[in-house]
C-alpha cells in the first residue's frame, strides 16, 4: 500500500522538522492561529535581536505540507528584519511544490507568525 506522493522537499522538511518544538529560555514571543475545518493549529515562537529575527521555533498540527512550511520558515526567517518578517506564502508554496488547495493552511502559518511579530515590533509612544 502506498501513500500520497509528496515532493522531496516536503518529505525532507517533514522528516527532519528543523525548528520544531517549544523554545527554551526567556525572550520569546509566541503567536498562534487555527483553521477549524482542517484542524490546522500552528504556534510560532520568535526571538529577536537588533530588530531582526534571531530564531524561530514552531509547534503545529496539520498536514505534511503545513509542517514542512513551518520547518522551512525556521531555516529562512533568522536574520530577516522584523519589518520584513512575513514570508511570501505563494513563493514558498511554489518552492514546496504545494497544491493550490494547501494555500489556506499556509495562511494559518503566516497568521501565527504575524501574531508573534506584532509582539516584537516596537510601537510608537
Amino acid at each position: 500500500m502506498s501513500g500520497p506522493a509528496y515532493p522531496p522537499a516536503v518529505l525532507d522538511l517533514f522528516l527532519r522538522a528543523p525548528g520544531a518544538g517549544r523554545p527554551d529560555g526567556p525572550g520569546w514571543a509566541s503567536g498562534e492561529a487555527r483553521e477549524p475545518l482542517s484542524a490546522t493549529h500552528v504556534r510560532v515562537h520568535l526571538k529577536a535581536a537588533d530588530g531582526r529575527i534571531a530564531a524561530l521555533r514552531w509547534e503545529a498540527r496539520g498536514c505534511p505540507y503545513t509542517l514542512a512550511l513551518a520547518a522551512l520558515l525556521s531555516t529562512q526567517a533568522p536574520g530577516r528584519p522584523l519589518g520584513q518578517a512575513l514570508p511570501d506564502i505563494r513563493a514558498l508554496a511554489r518552492e514546496l511544490d504545494a497544491p493550490v488547495g494547501k494555500l489556506g493552511r499556509f495562511l494559518v502559518v503566516q497568521d501565527a507568525m504575524a501574531a508573534a511579530v506584532l509582539l516584537l515590533v516596537p510601537r510608537p509612544a
